[in-house]
């Protein structure tokens, strides 16, 4: 299987054409459509990717003002060690 990716514009008509090139073989294709999702402005909500940076910028300001509570992997296999030897025998 062979993919070939092509930028096109959608017009209002949201009717498009596409030429492949010559050594795409005559006979069925599938054509997957990709689109950019809308958001709706007026709801001013962040989209899902502004949602994620959002996190991630909250948990490295988390972790600059809590250095102390960071475990190494050690410290870290330790307590999960301990946390299991607590849990005794079924």
């Amino acid at each position: 299987m062979h993919a070939h990716k092509l930028i096109v514009h959608v017009p209002k008509s949201r009717r498009i054409e596409i030429n492949l090139p010559e050594d795409v073989p005559e006979g069925e294709a599938e054509v997957i459509v990709l689109t950019q999702e809308l958001r709706d402005a007026r709801s001013g909500e962040p989209d899902s990717d502004e949602k994620i940076m959002a996190a991630c910028r909250a948990i490295d300001a988390w972790r600059e003002d809590n250095p102390d509570r960071l475990l190494s992997k050690d410290q870290l296999d330790a307590a999960l060690g301990a946390e299991r030897d607590g849990w005794g025998e079924p």
